[in-house]
């Protein structure tokens, strides 16, 4: 195997950003991060996901080195230990760990059989160590990595696994400005939905979407091209192939300016900030009153009562009213039937789909 002291270890994030700046699809991303990996850390078998960074769970999935035969029965089985909230290093709490990466091994002091998957799951897969990897940053929570070693390979290394925690934040930009240009092309009902401008070299603009006019608007009402958008051309051009920036609108919002290489243009993706937010759909199916929105959000996400009282300004008593009546409209009984119903009822069914930058799905690609 190779380790993090192999020079394509030692420059792996910047493999990453590398690979972010091309105009690659979904797939063809996942297969070319899991190539990446591979050569810096080794494993054998990985899922790499992208997920609602709302609810944190799984909007799409891509396995590599396992036996597709009795694939669907492994997920159910591993997604009902996640959903139960009790197993070590599950995935709510280490997205919102100070680290978003764990290996088993070592969380276990090394009886990895202490960790109910490998008992109900991995034992039978000769899983010697596991490694999870929470793609995060400061906007939210994008996506994971799931990497698996078996017998008779060692466990991961610390500097393994910081090497890994590396490449959470490149990782998860990654992520969404692939879905970003998926959205680009197929944007479906998506309020505000991206738009996308083409820079050449010398910085003069060749060509700006009907969206990306409409935001920037936002910025500048006097038809000026915004200098924050140049810059983020310049800052692509002299730097590694990406660029980001974030600026105040005229109406009090924030526009998020995403820039990349393309050819001998520049790419600026523009859009407008905002909370990642639970699928709309979701609300309208329940009836949901917004402060259970928010409840059901951080529910999903793992917090606590106390955690979500906090949040919210909101007493422990009042948000335990707020579940009750959330479980109530939902048919669940407990947080963990909670998530279980919003993945297989909402998130399942539309798996072959396309996710979007924002969580849950475009909808041209939803399957019904």
């Amino acid at each position: 195997m190779v380790g993090p002291g192999h020079p394509e270890g030692m420059d792996l994030p910047a493999q990453v950003r590398r690979l972010a700046a091309e105009d690659l699809g979904l797939t063809e991303v996942r297969v070319r991060l899991d190539r990446l990996l591979r050569a810096a850390v080794g494993y054998d078998m990985a899922a790499v996901s992208t997920l609602d960074p709302s609810t944190l769970l799984w909007t799409s999935c891509f396995v590599s080195g396992a036996d597709a035969a009795g694939a669907a029965d492994r997920e159910r089985v591993l997604f009902d230990i996640e959903f139960r909230g009790t197993d070590v290093n599950g995935y709510r709490e280490l997205a919102a760990a100070p680290v978003p990466v764990a290996g088993l091994h070592a969380a276990t002091g090394g009886r990895i059989s202490r960790a109910e998957r490998h008992r109900e799951l991995l034992h039978d897969l000769g899983v010697s160590d596991e490694a999870r990897v929470m793609l995060r940053t400061r906007t939210g929570c994008w996506g994971s990595l799931t990497l698996y070693r078996t017998e008779p390979s060692p466990p991961f290394s610390p500097a393994e696994l910081a090497l890994l925690a590396e490449i959470s934040g490149p990782a998860a930009d990654l992520f969404r400005l692939t879905l970003l240009r998926a959205a680009l092309a197929a944007p479906g009902d998506l309020t505000g939905p991206p738009g996308l401008l083409l820079v050449g070299p010398s910085g003069q603009t060749r060509t700006v979407t009907d969206d990306a006019r409409r935001w920037l608007a936002t910025l500048d009402d006097r038809d000026r091209l915004p200098s924050a958008v140049r810059a983020v051309a310049a800052a692509v051009r002299g730097g590694d192939g990406l660029a980001r920036a974030a600026l105040p609108a005229r109406d009090g919002r924030w526009v998020v300016l995403h820039g990349s290489a393309a050819g001998d243009q520049t790419a600026v993706i523009v859009e407008g900030a905002r909370p990642a937010v639970i699928g709309e759909v979701i609300t309208r199916a329940y009836g949901l009153t917004p402060r259970e929105r928010e409840i059901t959000e951080l529910a999903a996400q793992g917090r606590t009562t106390r955690q979500m009282a906090a949040r919210l300004g909101l007493s422990p008593f009042t948000v335990q009213d707020h579940l009750k009546a959330t479980y109530a409209k939902i048919g669940v009984r407990s947080r963990a039937e909670l998530v279980a119903a919003l993945y297989t009822r909402h998130y399942s069914p539309r798996a072959a789909g396309r996710p979007s930058p924002y969580g849950w799905y475009l909808d041209d690609a939803v399957v019904t």
